[in-house]
């Protein structure tokens, strides 16, 4: 080819050459009479472009001038019209002048002109909507005339330089005219065309070349398009081998595109997909049908099941079928949501159909409203009892049947949970056939899927069963309440009857041991004193037997020594034993000489009953006694205890049963040992209470073997050694007032106390002991509580009001539940009951004075003593005192406002005037009643007064310790007044 290409150009060339010179000029002169026409309808072209552009300029200048006038909001509807109107003409401008440099140069500043026009014109319509008033002063012409803006200028100049050239294309010179110049024209004309034919064929060589090469360049980019599409691509033969799969397919199937090239498409499918997917593309392809989606799952290469939606199309080739065209999409996510959605349908129409069922088997009444009150669904059992079909009460309210369904009963209680989107419970009774049925009615919120409150359900229980059987117990209930009351009224008063009496003899019988008398007058003393002795402890354990069953009884926890305690037990019964000749032995462990803290009196009361019992039954042998530690650590100490005796035993069918209640080993009238039965008993009611343990057997060498446990907190309290106290009358110097109405044990008690070393007073009762302690100086005064005229608690009111913090003992015949407490409360020092022995009395008077240091509390600690869980107000200790009997505890808490606060008072007032012994009696006063009533830190806070007080340290810190304590105490009084009230309403 390129051999003959310059030969053939010469030929050419000389061929041309010889062409006749007239046929050369017509053709000559009729191609440029064409190119002066088509330059000639350019140029119009052009000039009728730059005129559009210059009309639309000018009409969109007036439109957006209009509309920042008149805010004339059509105008936006034409806008974009407009703009675009304005764009197209520059848009064919740039066209047309596509190959003229110059042109090009003009029309591109012309372009830039009008953009920013349009943005100058889209920037007033935006600022017309923000603020009128500055964008028409943008539109105001200060110069009269306006003179004529760039883009005007540039589009005049345009046309004249049209014009112009339009005029010469179009105009009449000399030498369009010669026929010479034509032709000499012509022949440079024709050689300038035949070279121009020349180069035009080796550029469209060079254009073929380019053209090949962007049609390899776009091949590579589709191919890359397709590789790299979201859409898994293939195609297949018409046997269904794949002959191309994009990268994609990776991602789908787990195989390459390696790896699937020339295999069939049913290596991806189950055999029931495979046949039912060859069936599906068979009848596509006899059918003609040029497209179809389907979708299978298919099976990946890890083994996992994937659901895909694949497009297919047919592919022809000369009009014949010849394979497929696929477009494949993972729809498994869509795929399991749906299939989960069937299911939940699935579910829901099974919950519907069994909430319906229950709604209709229910024999509860269930209805639903909306929140107007209008009825949406009402159950058949509501349908029964009230006798209304739902279809007559849907979209009915319970004022359209005013007579039956009484809609005042439940109208607040409707808005009560529509508005606060609360449940509301409440108990209606319901006449149901001429019978008052009691139903339990609960109401609560309904919300929509976006928990809005859409109406309420309620359902309602019958409850009538319920009701009568809790009205039978309340009635039961009062019942044994009222019996339980005259219950503790007969035993205070034979507490009281018998107690009084006892003082006296007991006291009197004090006074007879210390006359001389022949041995006859003093055996007859003792035995009086024995048998007075025995009574009380038969009086004693009758109360705490009965405390014990209604659970009253409450232990103390106090720091004691086990082992002086253990060992004054057993020496008291020592001297019993030997005299009817038997031997004592006790024996305790070395590990038993750590204070302990629990309750020295009960754990005495134990070792009493059951040491009496062992030298009551035994009449030879031995009785031993002892003691060792079962287990210890860091807190607690458990004590084991074991008697022996060889007394009478017990029959093996009775140890089962034995100390479960009153029992007796021997009964009827012949019986050799006296005795109530109630001591064993009573010691094991004991030991429980003290979470021990009590086991009872035989004792192989005869007699009994009693075990039992206790387990205490271990103190670390070290017991000193203290001197020897000189011999002396305890009360020596004090002067003491007894108030006490009987005259008998005025007798014991004044005699009792002068012997102590005390002088005494007497008052018949309360009245005469408060105008006593007004007129005269005393250093205690024993208070009797029941007393003519006033009784000791009103007497104790009566003084604190006067401020005076004069110690007072409370002495009483009744020991019953509570007594200690309401003393406390009252404004007591300290409680004793009677009958009393001699040395309790004497050394109480001594703490309370200040002469010795009481021990630690007889309150026992229920709670957790860390700060950060103790509630406030702590008023556990007094609700286990006082049980369920609500009156008597608001009672206490009534007498504990209303002495408080003035306890308080005095307290500030004799802390301001320094005087601390005072202080310190008002400090411990409320100590005392702080630990009934616990209001923390208030105990605490007055326990470290007293202190300081005694001390005489710190003093500078107990008034404001006081006003602090003060103001502790009126924060805690709202919450205790409203706790009264709570306990009222209830």
């Amino acid at each position: 080819m390129k051999k003959n290409s310059s030969p053939v150009i010469i030929v050419f060339v000389a061929a041309i050459v010889s062409v006749a010179w007239f046929a050369w000029q017509a053709w000559s002169a009729d191609s440029a009479v064409v190119k002066i026409n088509e330059r000639v309808r350019l140029t119009s072209d052009k000039i009728r472009q730059l005129e559009q552009v210059a009309y639309m300029a000018k009409t969109l200048e007036s439109a957006v001038r209009g509309y920042v006038i008149t805010g004339d909001t059509g105008f936006l509807v034409r806008a974009d019209q407009m703009e675009t109107r304005l764009r197209a003409p520059v848009f064919n401008l740039q066209v047309l002048s596509s190959g003229n440099r110059a042109d090009e140069l003009r029309m591109d500043s012309l372009k830039t002109a009008v953009l920013k026009r349009i943005v100058l014109y889209n920037y007033l319509v935006d600022a017309t909507r923000e603020s009128p008033a500055m964008a028409g002063a943008m539109i105001q012409t200060r110069k009269t005339p306006a003179p004529e803006d760039g883009l005007t200028l540039l589009i005049g100049r345009c046309l004249e330089q049209q014009h112009a050239r339009l005029n010469y294309l179009l105009g009449t010179q000399w030498f369009h005219r010669k026929p010479f110049l034509l032709s000499i024209l012509g022949s440079i004309a024709a050689a300038l065309v035949l070279l121009g034919g020349l180069y035009r064929i080796a550029a469209n060589l060079r254009q073929a070349r380019a053209v090949t090469q962007a049609l390899t360049a776009s091949e590579e980019k589709y191919r890359q398009l397709i590789e790299d599409a979201g859409t898994t691509l293939f195609t297949t033969n018409r046997g269904g081998f794949f002959t191309y799969v994009n990268k994609k397919a990776l991602d789908l199937t787990g195989y390459t595109a390696e790896e699937l090239i020339n295999k069939q498409y049913t290596m991806l499918l189950e055999p029931p997909v495979q046949k039912e997917l060859r069936e599906f593309y068979e009848n596509q392809s006899f059918d003609g049908m040029p497209e179809s989606t389907y979708t299978f799952p298919i099976r990946m290469k890890n083994g996992e099941k994937k659901w895909v939606e694949q497009h297919v199309v047919l592919v022809e080739r000369n009009g014949f079928f010849a394979g497929y065209q696929c477009a494949v999409k993972d729809v498994h996510l869509r795929r399991m949501a749906d299939e989960q959605l069937a299911e939940t349908k699935k579910e829901i129409n099974i919950l519907n159909s069994r909430m319906q069922s229950i709604l209709e088997n229910t024999t509860s009444i269930v209805f639903i409203k909306d929140v107007h009150g209008r009825y949406l669904h009402v159950n058949r059992r509501f349908e029964e009892v009230f006798g209304i079909a739902l279809k007559e009460i849907k979209n009915r309210s319970d004022k359209d049947f005013p007579n039956i369904l009484h809609p005042g009963k439940h109208a607040v209680t409707d808005r009560t949970v529509i508005l606060f989107e609360k449940p509301q419970e409440i108990e209606e009774t319901i006449e149901i056939g001429n019978e008052t049925r009691y139903f339990f009615i609960n109401k609560f919120p309904l919300r929509d899927h976006t928990l809005r409150v859409y109406g309420l359900c309620g359902i309602a229980t019958d409850i009538t069963p319920r009701i009568e059987i809790e009205n039978k117990l309340i009635e039961a209930r009062r019942k044994a309440e009222n019996a339980k009351k005259a219950q503790e009224v007969f035993m205070a008063n034979m507490s009281h009857e018998l107690r009084t009496p006892l003082n006296g003899i007991i006291g009197v019988t004090a006074l007879l041991q210390q006359l001389e008398g022949g041995p006859e007058l003093r055996e007859y003393v003792s035995d009086i004193q024995e048998s007075a002795g025995n009574l009380l402890v038969l009086v004693d354990d009758l109360l705490d037997f009965s405390r014990i069953r209604t659970g009253q009884l409450h232990l103390a926890k106090e720091d004691f020594d086990p082992r002086h305690l253990i060992l004054r037990a057993a020496g008291k019964h020592r001297q019993r034993a030997e005299a009817k000749g038997l031997a004592f032995h006790c024996e305790l462990a070395e590990a038993v000489k750590d204070h302990v803290l629990g309750d020295p009196t009960r754990l005495n009361q134990v070792l009493e009953n059951l040491l009496d019992n062992a030298v009551k039954f035994t009449e030879s042998g031995e009785i031993r006694l002892t003691v060792k530690v079962a287990a210890a650590n860091e807190k607690n100490t458990m004590l084991l205890f074991e008697l022996q005796d060889t007394g009478i035993g017990i029959p093996a069918p009775l140890l089962q049963d034995l100390g479960e209640g009153f029992s007796q080993l021997q009964g009827g009238n012949n019986r050799k040992h006296s005795g109530t039965g109630l001591g064993l008993a009573l010691t094991r009611q004991l030991i429980l209470l003290q979470h021990g343990n009590i086991a009872i057997r035989n004792n192989p060498e005869g007699g009994t073997i009693v075990s039992f446990s206790i387990p205490f907190s271990r103190s670390f309290h070290t017991a000193e050694q203290a001197p020897p106290e000189p011999a002396r009358a305890p009360l020596q110097g004090r002067h003491i007032l007894v108030a006490e109405d009987n005259p008998l044990n005025q007798k014991v008690a004044q005699r009792l106390l002068q012997q102590a070393g005390a002088s005494v007073t007497l008052a018949e009762n309360g009245l005469e002991a408060l105008q006593q302690v007004q007129q005269n100086n005393f250093d205690c005064v024993l208070m009797d509580i029941q007393m003519p005229e006033m009784d000791g608690l009103s007497a104790t009111r009566k003084i604190r009001d006067m401020g005076s913090g004069i110690p007072i003992i409370a002495m009483t015949a009744s020991a019953l539940r509570g007594d200690r407490e309401r003393c406390l409360l009252t404004g007591m020092n300290e409680y004793i009951s009677k009958p009393f022995v001699p040395g309790d009395l004497f050394r109480k008077i001594q703490e309370v004075l200040g002469e010795k240091e009481p021990p630690l509390s007889g309150f026992i600690n229920t709670g957790p003593n860390e700060p950060g869980n103790r509630p406030f107000i702590d008023l556990l200790y007094l609700r286990n005192i006082v049980e369920d009997d609500k009156d008597y505890l608001l009672d206490v808490l009534g007498i504990f406002v209303e002495c408080t606060a003035g306890m308080f008072t005095h307290l500030l007032n004799s802390a301001r005037e320094k005087a601390w012994e005072e202080t310190s009696r008002h400090a411990s006063l409320l100590r005392n009643s702080l630990m009934i009533v616990k209001i923390h830190p208030l105990s605490d806070m007055m326990q470290q007064i007293e202190q300081y007080t005694r001390s005489r340290s710190n003093l500078d810190s107990i008034v404001p310790n006081i006003q602090l304590a003060i103001k502790i105490y009126h924060d805690a009084q709202s919450v205790l007044k409203q706790e009264m009230e709570d306990i009222r309403n209830n």
